[in-house]
């Protein structure tokens, strides 16, 4: 948009912009009307005024017998009125602004003037999170924020609320409640920083008085903020809080559509760090007058950008080591704990995602399960599971083992994953003979190891960490083959662990072609 509009102030403190992109342009509160405006109560005529655009583009006002009358910088209007820029039309409780982004005046002689006066803080605000209270003054002396008790109580109020905040969404909500105790103030938000997509997060708008909008950077529609990487970027650059004021000219930042178009007149921009870290951007704005935010307005801006800094990288430290101590009690569900923690620590031995590596499998199933299941009802055998396989797994951590899944009334379990230790083959063995004596029913165990592949298995949506591979089948397949009270074993097992092993001779697995030498583990039955 480059042509005359409207910045239209609703009477619910929203703002919208109408294009004037038509020579006439009717204002009224009925439906026929180009600029509709709701007026229940009727103080508003049904066709109220007009704007005509001339050959040479000027708009011009006139209003049409209205009721009330219309108003441009209130004085009411009396006949036809050519708009200037940045005149106020007043139409019942609405006020449009009228601009025209298409006059730039006269050609300057000189570098012209940027559109937008921006002034950075004297401070950093490192010194501001190490000392709240105080701010360095620009010839270096130490000074109090402000003499007056409202500012005084503002600035203790800042380090009390932040204080308070547990999470992301309280510092949020805690500093845009904070940005409105500045007078000028008409909209506000933060914006946070995902250093994993290096891109600032959508985020929500807050206009006084507690109306929400959703805010992403480029946005140009003024009824939402108006971020534009133009200013994101010097933000950032300058790592400074940044005080804007709109200078009515054409150059770096006046240059930026999006920031014209907004209609902002005054704005803080600060970014939000803490320890070299980038945490996002705190903003504020007012859409009314350049000179809207005074030097204490900012000084007390700065001190509230640079205590929610530090508020918000508390909140950031907290939900990542809440984080990560959810993801360990998960782990713990079916990794032993030491395991958990070798895992979530980042010992460079872990490799997760698909690893070829030596495993011991084994495999536990209940006898007769479904004779059983006909028996019982529901209910018990939801409880006779639960017992079981709660027996199952504590006898499999505590012999170094991880549990894979529960596959129906069939418990997997792996010995030497996620790390592969010496003994994990003993231990495989001495945790079938545990389980054996830990069921109150009969069960059979099948063991083998080998290669197979270790890792994340799954979808995007959903993974799983286990193993997969020939050497899992077989496992399954002994197993199958273990009456109640039996441990199967296959001659790897054999030959590698201590024990007593009576040959079963060779077996058929269902789905390999060879047979295979199979042997069962004696065990003392005592």
């Amino acid at each position: 948009m480059s042509g005359p509009s409207f910045l239209i102030y609703l009477p619910d403190g929203e703002t919208t912009v109408f294009e004037i992109a038509r020579p006439l342009v009717t204002i009224g509160r009925g439906d026929d009307n180009a600029i509709v405006l709701e007026d229940p109560s009727r103080s508003i005529s049904r066709f109220h005024a007009q704007v005509v655009l001339d050959s040479s583009g000027q708009a011009i006002l006139t209003d049409l017998k209205s009721a009330n009358g219309t108003f441009v910088n209130e004085q009411i209007v009396e006949g036809p009125v050519r708009l200037a820029q940045d005149d106020v039309v007043r139409i019942g409780s609405y006020q449009l602004v009228f601009r025209d982004l298409s006059v730039t005046g006269p050609k300057q002689e000189t570098q012209p003037q940027p559109a937008y006066q921006i002034e950075a803080a004297a401070v950093e605000l490192d010194e501001l999170q190490g000392h709240p209270h105080l701010l360095a003054a620009s010839d270096g002396r130490t000074l109090v924020i402000s003499p007056e008790l409202r500012a005084l109580e503002l600035l203790h109020e800042v380090g009390v609320r932040l204080a308070r905040t547990a999470t992301a969404a309280d510092v949020v909500a805690t500093a845009v409640d904070l940005l409105f105790k500045i007078s000028g103030a008409h909209r506000a938000t933060l914006m946070l920083w995902d250093d994993s997509i290096q891109a600032f997060l959508p985020a929500e708008v807050f206009a006084r008085g507690g109306r929400r909008m959703t805010a992403t950077p480029d946005s140009v529609d003024p009824r939402t903020l108006v971020l534009s990487t133009t200013i994101l970027k010097k933000v950032r650059e300058e790592n400074r809080p940044l005080h804007i004021r709109d200078a009515r000219s054409h150059s770096e930042l006046g240059r930026s559509l999006s920031i014209k178009r907004a209609g902002i007149q005054a704005a803080f921009c600060s970014p939000l760090t803490f320890q070299g870290r980038f945490l996002g951007v705190l903003y504020t704005d007012n859409l009314a007058a350049p000179d809207a935010f005074s030097t204490e307005d900012f000084r007390i801006f700065t001190t509230i950008a640079a205590q929610t800094g530090l508020a918000l990288a508390s909140a950031l430290t907290r939900k990542e080591l809440l984080k990560r101590e959810a993801e360990q009690a998960a782990m713990r569900l079916y990794l032993p704990p030491q395991v958990a923690d070798l895992i979530t620590v980042g010992d460079s031995a872990v490799e997760l995602g698909g690893v070829l590596q030596p495993v011991t499998v084994l495999f536990a199933d209940i006898r007769n399960f479904t004779r059983l299941s006909e028996r019982l009802g529901a209910h018990e055998v939801v409880l006779l599971l639960n017992e079981f396989f709660t027996a199952m797994t504590t006898v499999i951590f505590d012999a170094g083992g991880t549990l894979d899944k529960y596959i129906g009334d069939c418990v997997m379990a792996l010995f030497g994953a996620p790390v592969p230790a010496p003994g994990d083959i003993q231990r495989a063995v001495q945790a079938a003979i545990d389980m054996q004596r830990a069921s109150r029913i009969s069960i059979g165990v099948g063991l083998h190891t080998g290669p197979a592949v270790i890792g994340n298995i799954g979808s995007t949506q959903r993974m799983q960490y286990t193993a997969i591979g020939d050497t899992v089948n077989v496992a399954a397949r002994l197993v199958s083959l273990a009456a109640p009270g039996q441990i199967i074993v296959s001659e790897e097992i054999r030959n590698s662990a201590e024990g007593s092993f009576a040959p079963l001779g060779e077996v058929e697995l269902k789905g390999r072609e060879q047979k295979m030498n199979a042997y069962s583990l004696l065990w003392d039955h005592r």
